[in-house]
């Protein structure tokens, strides 16, 4: 249930979360500049208390897509993460590995490239790295910021004119070098076939 402070709470579904936006749809009109509140509750995770400013909507037949700019503290982004960790899990389709002419596996191709990434870690505003590898299950990250393995992020990388977001968590950092490697484990299907496209186009 949603609640701009004044009127009575309305139905949404919220259809991404991150710790600095949200996309949901509703069939109530909510003003681009609106402060609304609503709690993320996911099941088998707490519920989290959410706040933000609507920053954008649009129409879709009878409902409104809205993107919402939140304002969550550090603990708050945390908990977002572990609870679509949690979503990721359970609904995730086991996917087979497509065998390719090489002897790799689709999920094994990676291919080298040379993208600008934009990265964001809960509480911390954006930065920006590039992308030196990268495969439909991770990528290779360059930059000279110092990040914890083990540590979430959140992914921007653009492939043309398409903008693939990813949750990823650093699994590896290799001792005196700018290079981290970055598994996803939460992203969405259509965001997954524009790796896959990419590569398959740019792959021998």
């Amino acid at each position: 249930m949603v609640s701009d402070g004044g009127n009575a709470p309305a139905m949404a579904i919220i259809e991404h979360v991150s710790h600095s936006q949200c996309r949901m749809r509703s069939m109530n009109v909510f003003d681009v500049g609106d402060q609304l509140e609503f709690p993320l509750a996911v099941h088998g995770s707490p519920t989290i208390a959410l706040s933000g400013t609507v920053v954008s909507r649009k129409q879709i037949g009878p409902r409104y897509a809205y993107v919402i700019s939140l304002k969550a503290t550090s603990t708050q982004g945390e908990a977002i993460v572990k609870a679509a960790e949690s979503v990721d899990v359970r609904s995730a389709p086991h996917t087979p590995d497509v065998h390719t002419g090489t002897g790799l596996t689709r999920t094994g191709v990676r291919i080298p490239v040379d993208i600008e990434v934009r990265y964001t870690q809960a509480g911390s505003p954006a930065r920006v790295a590039r992308a030196t590898n990268i495969s439909t299950g991770g990528v290779l990250m360059r930059t000279t910021d110092e990040l914890p393995v083990g540590a979430s992020l959140e992914l921007e990388i653009p492939f043309g004119a398409e903008l693939v977001t990813a949750h990823g968590r650093i699994v590896a950092h290799p001792h005196m070098t700018p290079n981290y490697n970055i598994a996803f484990y939460h992203m969405t299907n259509e965001a997954r076939d524009i790796i896959a496209r990419f590569i398959d186009s740019h792959s021998g």
